[in-house]
């Protein structure tokens, strides 16, 4: 499709179903390993922390050790003070009376700046059909059905087509993403597409991951081809994020480093999934 041709806007939704169907074609190694980087200003501190991880795309399976190289590599703590609490009875009448418990001193901040990170460079924020993936819990139709349903299909976004700039030296067409429903689930909001594969290149999402303050902020991704398939190389937080324990995060990106094809050094480290129950410690996407 030409760009001069596309500009005039009448083409955007199109560019938007080739986008969401180069996706979905897009083929990845069985297993992958990588390197997850998170870094960011930590009040006024400089910190990076570096987690070996591995991935199975096909099957949603993601392992990653969740103590960082740098985190491995300083001495335990050692502990000062006292960690105690006391309780607080209320009563009014005949009512049983309420109790609540109230820790004394301000409570340590986790040792990891935003979590431990329990992610894959592989994630599309929603671009990729659901019942194509292998694995997925979706039973994939037969053919003719597909055609019937995605058409049929409730949109997600009215979209519209921006400019055709070029990121890296390649041309891209610019989309405009406003969601009809759900939007704290259909978090696109700008999407950079290559014009000649369809494949992201960049996007802005509204919101991040699954806990606060990180879903309630902006977010630039930027994306790497490789093989014919989309990689995230990193997400940055366009705003500053106020954790939990009076954690103030500003400037803060997740990159994904040294990703390939399995590789033997990562054995020499056991790697676990963290509990998903575990929101205020586990960084995780939505499942879509």
């Amino acid at each position: 499709m030409p760009i001069a041709a596309a500009l005039d806007g009448s083409d955007a939704y199109t560019i938007w179903l080739r986008a969401r169907s180069a996706v979905t074609r897009a083929t990845y190694p069985a297993r992958i390993d990588y390197t997850i980087a998170v870094s960011g200003l930590d009040g006024a501190r400089p910190t990076l922390d570096h987690y070996r991880a591995s991935c199975d795309p096909g099957y949603r399976a993601i392992r990653v050790f969740p103590i960082s190289e740098e985190q491995l590599a300083q001495a335990p703590p050692v502990p000062h003070g006292f960690d105690f609490s006391f309780k607080i009875a209320l009563s009014t009448g005949r009512l049983a009376p309420a109790i609540a418990t109230i820790p004394a001193g301000r409570p340590a901040p986790a040792s990891d700046l935003l979590g431990v990170p329990l992610l894959e460079p592989t994630y599309t924020f929603g671009l990729r059909y659901r019942s194509q993936i292998k694995g997925s819990s979706d039973a994939a139709p037969p053919p003719l059905p597909v055609i019937a349903i995605v058409s049929a299909q409730t949109a997600d976004y009215r979209i519209a087509l921006i400019d055709a700039p070029a990121i890296d030296g390649i041309p891209t067409y610019h989309l405009k993403l406003t969601p009809l429903r759900r939007p704290k689930d259909n978090r696109l909001r700008e999407l950079w597409v290559g014009s000649n594969d369809y494949l992201p290149r960049k996007a802005v999402v509204s919101g991040n991951f699954t806990i606060r303050p990180l879903v309630d902020v902006p977010w630039t991704i930027d994306f790497a081809v490789r093989d014919g398939a989309p990689y995230i190389a990193s997400e940055s937080a366009a705003a500053t994020l106020y954790m939990e324990h009076r954690r103030v995060v500003r400037h803060a990106v997740i990159a994904f480093e040294d990703v390939g094809e399995p590789s033997e050094t990562i054995y020499d480290k056991p790697l676990v999934t963290p509990e998903a129950t575990d929101t205020a410690s586990t960084l995780t996407e939505p499942g879509i």
